[in-house]
C-alpha cells in the first residue's frame, strides 16, 4: 500500500473535524486520531506471518486507524470497526469501500455490541471520559473501570485471540493511582506489558482537536508478562525518537495489589533501598474539606466557631500566609461536632500541594506545616502525618522539616515524573516515595529553613544519599 491511503484518508479525517460541532465532538469525544499518530501505532504490532490477519478498530471515527493497519498490512486483513456515531461510521466505510479490503462496519456502542470473533490486532483510541460505576456497561466488563478509555481496553484485550496483540492511544493516568489500581491489577494479570511510547508534549499530539492530555500509546498482547519492556518517547508526533529497553520488573513495581507502571526505572544507586514512606510510620492523606460542597460553611472573614480554610495558595516560597486575598474564602465555620472532625493540628504536617503538570519545574510542591490551632485543610491538599486514613496524628517538628526538604528534590522530583501520568499528585504515590529513615529525616531538619533555594535543597539530598 502506499502512503497516499493516509494522506487520504486524513483529508477525510480534517473534513469531519471541521464540520462538526465542538459541543458534539465533545459529547462523542471525537479526538480523531492524526496520520502520523496512526502509523506509529500502526507500526507497533509485530510483522506479519504471512496468513490472513483479522483486526478490530473500537471507535474507528473517521477511519484513519483502520487505514494505518491497511497500509501497514495490505490486503491480507479482514476488518471490523465499531463507530457510535452514524456519521463518522459513514465517512469510515467509504474510506474502507476504497481500498478493496473485506470489512464490516458495527454502528453501536463498542461496550455493549456482541463480538462473535476473536481478533489477532485490536487498535483502538477510545474516548477518555469517567464511567460512573452505577453504569450499567460496568456489568458487562470483568472488572470496575473508572474511565471509558479503560473500559475500552479491557475490551480490546478481551477480543483478542490468545498471544493477540493491541495497541491503545490512551492517557497516561492509569499508570499510577488508586482510582485505576483495578484496571491495572487486571491488566497484570491477563496481558503482557509489551511497549509503551510517550509523547513530552501534552499539546501537540491532538493539536488540531485542542486536547490537552499527556498521551501515550501502548502495546499489550494476551499472554504472561514479557521479561523486558520498550519504552520510546518523542516530544510530538513528528519528532525524533528514542528507545531504551528495561526489566519488566523495574517497570511495574510497588506495594501488593498497588503496584504502579513507571516508564524508567528508579535509579538503583540512589533511591532503590529506602523504603515507601508509608512504611516508615507515616501517611499521606488529601485535605477533607471540598469547598464547593461546603459553601454554606465558608466564609470570608472570620466569626464564632471560625477556624483557618488553607488553600494552596496560603503557602509559598517565603512560608505560609494567613489570611490571604486571592479569591478564595478563607474560614470554615464549624457547625456541628461532625465538621471538627475534618480539622487538623495542632502540630507539625507536610502539606503537599494536589496538582501540578508536566510542564512545571517541580512536579512537587511540599511545605513543612506548623499550625498552633486547628485548621481546616481544603481538598487540593494532601498532607503527611503519622495517623491514620480515619485518625490523624501530627509528625514531630523535626521529622517535618527533614521530609519536606527531601519530597522537594530534584532526586524526588525525577522520581515522580518517572511513576506519574496526569496532573494529580495522589496520596497513594506519595505513600510509595522511597524515604530515607526518620533518624536521616530528623538529621536533615537541622539545614531546615522555609528559604532553602533548590540548589541547596539537591546538595543537602545528595550528601544524604552518598554518606
Amino acid at each position: 500500500m502506499t502512503r497516499s491511503l493516509l494522506t487520504q484518508a486524513n483529508e477525510r479525517r480534517l473534513r469531519a473535524i471541521a464540520s462538526t460541532a465542538d459541543s458534539q465532538r465533545r459529547a462523542f469525544e471525537q479526538y480523531l486520531t492524526p496520520p502520523e499518530t496512526a502509523a506509529y501505532a500502526a507500526s507497533m504490532f509485530n510483522a506479519s506471518s504471512g496468513n490472513a490477519i483479522s483486526c478490530l478498530d473500537l471507535g474507528a471515527g473517521s477511519g484513519m486507524l483502520s487505514m494505518a493497519l491497511i497500509d501497514r498490512f495490505g490486503a491480507e486483513i479482514t476488518l471490523t470497526a465499531i463507530e457510535l456515531d452514524p456519521v463518522l461510521a459513514r465517512t469510515c466505510s467509504d474510506e474502507l469501500c476504497s481500498t478493496g479490503v473485506r470489512f464490516e462496519m458495527l454502528l453501536g456502542d463498542a461496550l455493549t455490541i456482541e463480538l462473535k470473533d476473536k481478533f489477532d490486532k485490536v487498535i483502538l483510541n477510545p474516548p477518555y471520559s469517567k464511567m460512573a460505576a452505577k453504569d450499567s456497561r460496568q456489568e458487562l466488563l470483568p472488572v470496575k473501570c473508572a474511565n471509558l478509555y479503560a473500559a475500552f481496553v479491557v475490551l480490546a484485550i478481551k477480543s483478542l485471540k490468545d498471544n493477540g496483540e493491541c495497541v491503545a492511544i490512551i492517557p497516561r493516568s492509569w499508570t499510577n493511582g488508586d482510582y485505576f489500581a483495578p484496571f491495572r491489577n487486571w491488566i497484570f494479570e491477563n496481558a503482557s506489558i509489551d511497549w509503551m511510547h510517550v509523547y513530552d508534549s501534552r499539546k501537540e499530539v491532538f493539536s488540531d482537536t485542542n486536547v490537552l492530555q499527556e498521551t501515550m500509546l501502548v502495546k499489550l498482547s494476551k499472554r504472561p508478562q514479557r521479561h523486558t519492556i520498550k519504552v520510546t518517547e518523542s516530544h510530538g508526533k513528528n519528532d525524533a525518537v528514542s528507545e531504551s529497553n528495561y526489566p519488566a520488573n523495574e517497570l511495574i513495581c510497588g506495594l501488593k495489589r498497588k503496584k504502579v507502571v513507571r516508564i524508567k526505572p528508579a535509579e538503583p544507586s540512589l533511591i532503590s533501598s529506602m523504603q515507601p514512606l508509608s512504611e516508615l510510620g507515616m501517611l499521606a492523606s488529601t485535605g477533607k474539606i471540598v469547598d464547593f460542597r461546603s459553601r454554606d460553611k465558608t466564609c470570608s472573614e472570620p466569626g464564632p466557631n471560625c477556624v483557618p480554610l488553607v488553600y494552596s495558595c496560603n503557602f509559598s516560597k517565603e512560608g505560609f500566609y494567613h489570611p490571604v486575598d486571592a479569591g478564595k474564602m478563607q474560614w470554615y465555620r464549624c457547625q456541628e461536632p461532625k465538621d471538627e472532625k475534618l480539622l487538623i493540628g495542632p502540630g507539625a504536617f507536610v502539606v503537599v500541594k494536589r496538582f501540578s503538570s508536566k510542564e512545571e519545574q517541580k512536579r512537587i510542591k511540599a511545605f513543612a506545616f506548623f499550625p498552633e490551632a486547628p485548621i481546616a485543610l481544603e481538598n487540593h491538599q494532601n498532607y503527611i502525618h503519622c495517623g491514620t486514613s480515619r485518625n490523624t496524628i501530627p509528625l514531630e517538628k523535626e521529622t517535618a522539616k527533614g521530609l519536606s526538604i527531601w519530597l522537594n528534590s530534584s532526586i524526588i522530583d525525577s522520581w515522580f515524573r518517572s511513576v506519574s501520568g496526569s496532573t494529580q499528585v495522589n496520596a497513594s504515590d506519595l505513600n510509595q516515595i522511597p524515604t530515607p529513615s526518620t533518624s536521616q529525616l530528623r538529621n536533615l531538619s537541622t539545614r531546615w529553613t522555609a528559604k532553602l533555594t533548590q540548589k541547596e535543597i539537591d546538595i543537602i539530598c545528595e550528601e544524604l544519599i552518598n554518606e
